[in-house]
Formats: C-alpha cells, structure tokens, sequence
C-alpha cells in the first residue's frame, strides 16, 4: 500500500545520497 510505496521511495532515496557522499 502506501506505506510500503513510501519505504521504496526513502530507500531508493537513500542509495542515492549514500552514492553522493
């Protein structure tokens, strides 16, 4: 649902600024 929809968005999200650092 949308929990779960908001947890992929936050991970994605974070693999992405973990690349930037």
């Amino acid at each position: 649902g949308m929990a779960s929809k908001a947890g992929a968005i936050a991970g994605k999200i974070a693999k992405v600024a973990l690349k930037a650092l």
